[in-house]
């Protein structure tokens, strides 16, 4: 019996670096949409950076949210002294009741996960490019990071910033590969005081 016992054990340690590969967990790819004033409700709904062109995209893991902000908000990055910077946000910080978002749920490995949560430590602090105008973003740097543990084709920083100059054009490349793969995508629409951006030419 002991006999038995131990080669059962020695099975499934031998097996164990496989089923840490192969385990599948969920991480969430978050679309906040552009928007502007609608007709009627400029006196009393803001302009936010961007307008219809704006919109923001973060990673959700675990309950820890990654963006990539501005700092100072030039047009072009500094790179040697970056402003801007990654933070880490508890989840679904924003306002989910009035605003336009989507959510993408992407399967991952349990080594994908644990890379990504250590990207996030070390992206909060230090982070490794400018946040510009025209430079690194929230799109871009969202695909950079997904890029980084295999999720997405890594590509070469410019190749990056020209492919996913705004949020729409990154939103409208995985909602396709979410299509393509069966990944469940949850829609919410935003208050009809404001303008939002469409996903027309997306579906």
């Amino acid at each position: 019996m002991y006999s038995l016992i131990k080669l059962l054990i020695t099975g499934l340690l031998g097996i164990a670096p496989f089923l840490l590969w192969a385990q599948t967990d969920t991480i969430k790819l978050h679309f906040l949409y552009g928007s502007r004033p609608a007709r009627g409700y400029k006196d009393t709904e803001k302009k936010v950076f961007g307008g219809i062109k704006g919109g923001h995209v973060n990673i959700e893991v675990d309950g820890k949210v990654l963006d990539f902000l501005p700092g100072k908000n030039p047009l072009l990055p500094q790179n040697g002294r970056p402003t801007g910077h990654f933070r880490i946000n508890p989840a679904r910080y924003w306002d989910t009741a009035t605003s336009k978002w989507a959510e993408v749920h992407i399967p991952v490995t349990a080594l994908q996960k644990s890379q990504l949560l250590i990207l996030f430590d070390e992206l909060s602090e230090q982070t490794p490019y400018d946040y510009a105008i025209f430079g690194m973003r929230c799109a871009a740097a969202s695909y950079h990071v997904l890029s980084e543990v295999g999720l997405l084709k890594r590509l070469r920083r410019n190749q990056n910033i020209f492919q996913h100059f705004y949020p729409k054009l990154l939103r409208k490349k995985i909602y396709r590969w979410a299509r393509q793969n069966q990944y469940p995508v949850y829609f919410h629409d935003g208050k009809t005081s404001r303008k939002w951006e469409s996903d027309q030419g997306i579906f």
